[in-house]
């Protein structure tokens, strides 16, 4: 039992190598990481469609993502692909969520922000101030998440 849970965490440690830091949606995708491969259903919901349709996702990632037989597998490679992705192509993302009915999980992942933004205005304004310019939370912002 212990070999497979040191096994599932290096699994986890490596597919982190794998996120691209540059954007701000990578940390977000980072920090639910466990959240959101448990809890996307890129497997029946029409999720992977919807984003190959949105233009995010293209024929080879979709064909990758949908060869794959685990739900958990799935999201992991759908993660690992967004996580490479523009910020436009998440927010892409985040709106297929919604259309696919996993607005719970859209809701999840952007309340944690709205709850950041909420508190970082009553005690440090300037990072608020600062993200809000940027229509973006920055890298010293998201830290404190």
């Amino acid at each position: 039992m212990l070999y497979v849970h040191r096994a599932y965490y290096l699994k986890m440690y490596l597919l982190c190598l794998d996120f691209d830091d540059r954007f701000d949606h990578t940390l977000i995708i980072r920090e639910h990481y466990v959240y959101l491969v448990d809890t996307l259903d890129a497997k029946h919901s029409g999720l992977v469609t919807e984003l190959y349709q949105a233009e995010v996702l293209n024929a080879e990632e979709r064909d990758t993502i949908n060869s794959e037989v685990i739900s958990f597998t799935q999201n992991e490679k759908l993660l690992s692909m967004l996580s490479r992705k523009t910020n436009d192509q998440f927010d892409k993302f985040l709106d297929a969520l919604d259309n696919t009915g996993q607005q719970h999980v859209h809701s999840y992942i952007t309340n944690r922000i709205g709850l950041f933004i909420r508190k970082t205005q009553t005690y440090c304004p300037s990072v608020c101030q600062s993200a809000r310019d940027d229509h973006k939370l920055n890298t010293y912002a998201m830290q404190y998440i």
